[in-house]
């Protein structure tokens, strides 16, 4: 039986990877790293903690990785507060009918919780999640299962009791490797990430239904 549903944020609560992008563009092109849609795609879902010590590690990097973090985390903040004025469409209907439904809510994101809670608040909802995880709060980011299996223990629940609702390969890779269903969020924003590990993939949120939920059991 499903008892919880988790969400990833970036591109399913907001379209925010293009943000992301351009944010990083402007940090890799400062500090001379090569930048294209393709490379840049790998990184989608993982923790920017794993990817900034990746980079530091391949280009001898010498700001540390908390500084590259801290810069980051900055400008993602700026051009988050220019850029997005709303929710991707369908996911406050989908959070009210989950909520009146009994489903217990998570939000499980690779992204710092600082800025986690910079869009809950711009969005009012952080209501509607009673738990909120960061991948900062686990040893291994996505593709690994660490934040998700984190994130069940938090809810009270069994792994196999829970969906994810992800939009990156290794967000449905580390859904899997929890031991959890997942419904792939196919954003056009997330650079054609390939979903096909995930038990069910929708093209918007809107079919994310409870009997679609249900299907999973």
């Amino acid at each position: 039986m499903i008892r919880a549903i988790i969400f990833d944020m970036d591109g399913v609560i907001i379209d925010s990877e293009p943000i992301h992008y351009n944010a990083n563009k402007r940090i890799f092109e400062e500090l001379g790293i090569p930048m294209n849609k393709s490379s840049y795609s790998n990184y989608i879902g993982v923790s920017n903690q794993e990817m900034w010590q990746d980079l530091k590690n391949e280009y001898n990097l010498q700001q540390s990785v908390e500084e590259l973090l801290e810069k980051q985390n900055l400008e993602n903040l700026q051009l988050l507060k220019e850029s997005v004025k709303e929710p991707i469409e369908g996911v406050i209907e989908l959070l009210q009918t989950l909520i009146e439904s009994n489903y217990k809510i998570a939000l499980a994101s690779s992204s710092p919780m600082r800025l986690i809670k910079e869009v809950l608040c711009l969005f009012d909802i952080e209501k509607y999640f009673e738990v909120l995880v960061s991948s900062e709060y686990v040893a291994r980011g996505k593709p690994k299962p660490d934040i998700f299996i984190y994130t069940a223990g938090l809810l009270k629940v069994k792994p196999d009791e829970c969906v994810v609702i992800e939009d990156s390969k290794n967000g449905v890779k580390a859904a899997k490797a929890a031991g959890m269903k997942c419904i792939g969020f196919k954003n056009p924003n997330s650079l054609n990430q390939d979903l096909s590990k995930a038990d069910l993939v929708v093209e918007n949120m809107k079919e994310i239904t409870l009997e679609l939920i249900k299907k999973l059991e």
